[in-house]
């Protein structure tokens, strides 16, 4: 991944911007290295590279600890504000700078979640996708609107009752959520993407096609067709190029020859899809837009 070529952003302008409310410790958790995005307290004192400008002290800690990581050491924790799906560090620049430096894709934090106001397209995206990973337990799921969220919550619900007629027996939404995420969603998202299918309403993500092809099944259909049978359809009204439909003929002559059995999700491709999505997230969350540490270890390199 290439160096950012800016400073890293400031938590207090973009606390600022979302229009910061109120906080919630989430405790320690896994975060993705690519979403540490800024810092609270030290943005105009870094470099893009999460270090201080200018040569000095700050050098030699770098070094250990970029030696530590590479030696596999587990560091403490770092701290971070989240806001939104962006992360701004407390404490632990010299960490974040070496993580990077060495592509690491996770880091421990202790994280304390800024709860913006309830307005604004961003911010109602934000707490509907928080309404639903708390309801179902699932997480990377990259929706740009609320009512996408919305919608997608009462499918998982409507495919919750499905498992309990099927199997007979009560099923949690959190046991639903997680069939129908391996089972219906990654399998969808995947042919959305073999298919270069594009939002019909102004989304940006596979996710965002997907409740597309929810809300034409639900209105247009009335459940009588299939999910299968509805992505046909959202496909044949796509506009395509004379190169692409030729293509996709060629493509669907070849899959007419091969044995109708969907082939398991490879954890490399499904990482690929969520950080596309991610991405398309991000770009949206820049468009518009642009506390206790935890003790520490002193025998460990320390930011």
């Amino acid at each position: 991944m290439p160096t950012r070529d800016k400073s890293p952003l400031s938590y207090q302008e973009a606390a600022t911007r979302a229009g910061v409310i109120s906080t919630v410790p989430l405790g320690v958790r896994p975060i993705r290295v690519k979403r540490i995005v800024g810092s609270a307290g030290k943005a105009g004192k870094l470099a893009p590279t999460f270090l201080p400008l200018g040569a000095g002290p700050a050098t030699a800690n770098y070094r250990s600890i970029l030696n530590a990581m590479k030696s596999g050491l587990e560091l403490p924790p770092i701290t971070v504000y989240q806001v939104g799906n962006r992360y701004f560090v407390i404490d632990g620049h010299t960490r974040v700078a070496a993580a990077k430096a060495l592509g690491i894709e996770f880091l421990d934090a202790q994280v304390t979640e800024a709860l913006p106001r309830k307005e604004g397209e961003v911010n109602l995206t934000y707490y509907a996708r928080r309404e639903l990973e708390r309801a179902t337990g699932l997480s990377g799921i990259r929706l740009t609107a609320p009512w996408r969220y919305h919608l997608l919550n009462h499918h998982v619900e409507g495919y919750r009752l499905y498992l309990e007629r099927s199997l007979g027996r009560e099923v949690s939404l959190e046991e639903a959520a997680r069939v129908w995420f391996r089972t219906q969603y990654q399998p969808t998202l995947l042919e959305i993407r073999r298919r270069q299918l594009k939002s019909n309403t102004g989304g940006r993500t596979s996710g965002d096609v997907y409740t597309d092809i929810l809300k034409a099944w639900t209105q247009e259909q009335a459940l009588t067709a299939s999910l299968r049978e509805m992505l046909d359809q959202f496909d044949q009204k796509q506009e395509q190029s004379p190169l692409t439909r030729a293509k996709r003929a060629v493509a669907g002559a070849v899959d007419a020859s091969l044995p109708k059995i969907i082939p398991p999700l490879s954890s490399t491709r499904v990482r690929t899809l969520t950080e596309e999505d991610v991405e398309a997230e991000l770009a949206i969350a820049s468009d518009q837009s642009e506390e206790t540490h935890p003790p520490e270890d002193a025998s460990l390199p320390r930011d």
